[in-house]
């Protein structure tokens, strides 16, 4: 697996509003999907995820201060299981040698039990809390789950 950050908006853009991954990020205020823009602040790493054959996903990691970052994770269908469980894996040191960051932090929508398990299983991040009714969907409110690893 290869990272590199992107810097192109438009890539980044095309990331979070392919149609497989808009819904299961957004909240029920979150725009139309051709009425978002990605955030644009320099200190905000979009990170592609390249195995030997394909793009595969992106990391948005966001820094809550210069050494605890807040991760995103969006992976495309086409991904292969193990390609998306060798970046997990590989993320750690890669974020260690190219950047600040010392803590990935998440905040993971209760019902999205697959990205729970990802950041647990394959980011190493331990649940640390719940933040109850903290995010609305579908017209439900529901729990946040608080993840978090030191790296």
């Amino acid at each position: 697996m290869t990272f590199h950050r992107i810097k192109d908006l438009d890539c980044v853009y095309k990331c979070l509003t392919h149609p497989s991954v808009y819904d299961s990020i957004c909240d029920d205020f979150a725009p139309e999907p051709e009425d978002f823009i990605p955030n644009d602040h320099p200190d905000i790493w979009y990170v592609a995820i390249n195995s030997a054959t394909d793009f595969v996903g992106m990391y948005s990691l966001i820094p809550e201060n210069a050494i605890c970052w807040a991760i995103h994770v969006v992976t495309f269908p086409w991904a292969r299981t193990r390609d998306k469980w060798n970046a997990a894996r590989e993320l750690a040191p890669w974020l260690v040698q190219y950047t600040n960051c010392q803590r990935l932090t998440a905040a993971v929508p209760e019902h999205n039990r697959q990205a729970i398990i990802y950041g647990t299983h394959g980011l190493g991040m331990h649940i640390v809390g719940r933040q109850e009714k903290a995010f609305l969907k579908d017209g439900v409110l529901r729990d946040l789950i608080l993840l978090g690893r030191r790296i």
